[in-house]
C-alpha cells in the first residue's frame, strides 16, 4: 500500500499497518483519485460532500455480539441461518450473531459523473452491506468512537451501484453525485479485531474496587 499524507483539515491519516485491522486491502481501483484504507483522527465529522474523488473505509466496532436484530440492505447469503429475510433488500442479522463493522465513504470530484470501480478485502466473511437512509441512522451504534456521522438524508447507494460478493471481498461498482455513497458493510468476527469492552464493565471494576477498598480499611479497623 502506497503511504499517503493528507492535508489535517481532512482529518484523516493512511493506515499502512493496523495493530487490529479487519480491512486489509482495496486493489483493482479505477476512476478514483485515491482508494485507501484510513484512521479518522477524532473527533472527526463525515461531510456531506466531501467532493474528493476518494474511496475511503475505515474500521468501526469489531466483534460486537448484537443484542438485537441489524436491519440490512444487501447479503451474501440469504440461506445463513443468522439472517432472515423481510422482503427484498430487506434483511435481519439476527440478535446474537458476532459482527465486525467497516465504513465505507465514495464521492466524486466537482463537475465530474464516474463511476468507481474496485475491490475490498477483508479478513473475516462479508455478511452483508446496510445502504438505506433509516437503516444507516439505526446502525451507528456500530460507528467508531469519536466520529460525528452527521445523520444527514440520501446515505447510501444508488439502485443501480452494485456490490458483488466474494467471501472475505466485494467488488463495487458505484456511482455518485449529490451527495456521494456511504454504506456500512457487516463482516464475521475478525481475528485481527479488537472485542469490545461491555459498557458496564468499567463501571463494575471501579465498584469491585470500592469494596475492596473498604474492606481492607474493616480489616485495618
Amino acid at each position: 500500500m502506497i503511504l499517503k499524507t493528507y492535508a489535517a483539515a481532512a482529518a484523516l491519516t493512511i493506515a499502512a499497518t493496523q495493530a487490529h485491522a479487519t480491512l486489509v486491502e482495496i486493489t483493482d481501483c479505477t476512476n478514483a483519485v485515491a482508494c485507501d484504507i484510513v484512521v479518522p483522527v477524532t473527533p472527526y465529522t463525515v461531510s456531506q460532500n466531501p467532493d474528493d474523488g476518494k474511496l475511503i473505509a475505515w474500521n468501526e466496532v469489531q466483534n460486537y455480539t448484537l443484542l438485537q436484530d441489524l436491519a440490512v440492505d444487501r447479503v451474501a447469503d440469504e440461506s445463513a441461518p443468522f439472517i432472515t429475510k423481510i422482503s427484498n433488500n430487506n434483511f435481519l442479522i439476527k440478535a446474537g450473531t458476532i459482527v465486525s463493522s467497516h465504513y465505507v465513504q465514495w464521492d466524486n470530484l466537482p463537475g465530474t459523473n464516474n463511476n468507481v470501480q474496485a475491490t475490498i478485502t477483508l479478513d473475516s466473511p462479508i455478511f452483508a452491506f446496510i445502504t438505506a437512509d433509516q437503516k444507516m441512522f439505526n446502525s451507528d451504534f456500530l460507528g467508531l468512537a469519536g466520529v460525528d456521522y452527521n445523520d444527514f438524508g440520501l446515505r447510501g447507494l444508488e439502485a443501480g451501484d452494485d456490490t458483488v460478493f466474494d467471501g472475505n471481498s466485494v467488488n463495487i461498482d458505484w456511482s455518485a453525485t449529490s451527495p456521494g455513497d456511504w454504506t456500512r458493510l457487516i463482516t464475521a468476527y475478525s481475528p485481527g479485531g479488537q472485542v469490545p469492552v461491555p459498557a458496564a464493565l468499567p463501571l463494575l471494576l471501579g465498584g469491585m474496587g470500592v469494596l475492596g477498598f473498604a474492606a481492607r480499611r474493616r480489616r485495618k479497623t
